[in-house]
């Protein structure tokens, strides 16, 4: 049973309150004690390590759980990925091979751990070394606690990505392992804008209209970040919608884009990087 810092507490605590847990004080640390995870960290975010880009968003997590290198979440490369659960293997191969390239040149891959693309995404991204022989790195933004994956059969996946990479969450971390589906389901689409707000840019790789996937690209384009289409994607009815918008930010710059590998990704999304690749 791991021993918690009044503070930390604290800070779980709050957001337990926020949840409507209704468990008392003395419960609440027995079982937070018992489940958060060992090496996990508490930020609030008026702290200085709370990752910056997060706090460009309307509504920041005022309290933010993190398992792993919190480092990476500040490198001037981080790209998302996203996509449909039920994508076809194809899109999923497609999906690995573009996370996979662009982690060897050094980039960030973000995603929310869902299965299907998120699942390529990071597993992509692990697969990859750089030219320095550094392994790749990928961020996973949980809709449910450090301590309670979802899906389940992306456990093994999670500890590898918190072997190396990092783990955000913003669920409480006892009540949201109770939550039922309904609430489950709010949590992993609010999670979404995390998503969005830590990649200098977003790589939609399948998605339904009025799915999670074009959420999160919604999430982008409200905070100015390009949203690149997969190029078998783009004669979509949800994506040629998108495209026609002719979205441009503040410098006139196109929104909305279409790629066909990492380096067309990298060529597109170069401008919004102040420093490409590290």
């Amino acid at each position: 049973m791991a021993r918690l810092q009044p503070e930390t507490f604290s800070a779980l605590y709050s957001m337990e309150v926020r949840a409507g847990s209704g468990l008392g004080v003395a419960e609440l640390r027995a079982e937070l004690s018992a489940t958060f995870p060992e090496g996990a960290r508490v930020l609030k975010c008026t702290d200085e390590d709370y990752p910056g880009a997060l706090l460009e968003l309307a509504d920041p997590p005022e309290v933010l759980c993190a398992l792993g290198d919190l480092a990476i979440a500040e490198r001037q490369l981080r790209v998302s990925i996203v996509g449909s659960r039920d994508a076809s293997p194809e899109r999923r191969e497609a999906a690995h091979d573009v996370a996979a390239d662009l982690a060897a040149r050094g980039a960030v891959i973000v995603s929310g751990m869902a299965a299907g693309i998120d699942r390529a995404a990071h597993e992509g991204a692990l697969s990859a070394w750089t030219p320095e022989r550094r392994p790749g790195r990928t961020i996973a933004v949980l809709g449910t606690p450090l301590s309670f994956p979802w899906p389940p059969e992306n456990a093994q996946l999670y500890s590898e990505i918190t072997a190396s990479g990092l783990a955000l969450s913003e669920c409480p971390q006892a009540e949201g392992r109770r939550f039922d589906p309904e609430e489950r389901s709010r949590s992993l689409k609010r999670r979404n804008r995390l998503v969005a707000a830590l990649g200098v840019g977003t790589l939609v790789m399948a998605a339904r209209p009025g799915s999670s996937t074009l959420i999160e690209a919604r999430a982008a384009l409200a905070l100015g970040r390009p949203v690149l289409i997969w190029h078998e994607a783009a004669g979509e009815e949800w994506a040629r919608s998108l495209i026609a918008e002719n979205l441009r930010d503040g410098q006139g710059r196109e929104l909305v884009g279409v790629f066909d590998s990492a380096r067309s990704a990298e060529q597109i999304l170069s401008p919004w990087a102040r420093v490409w690749w590290l």
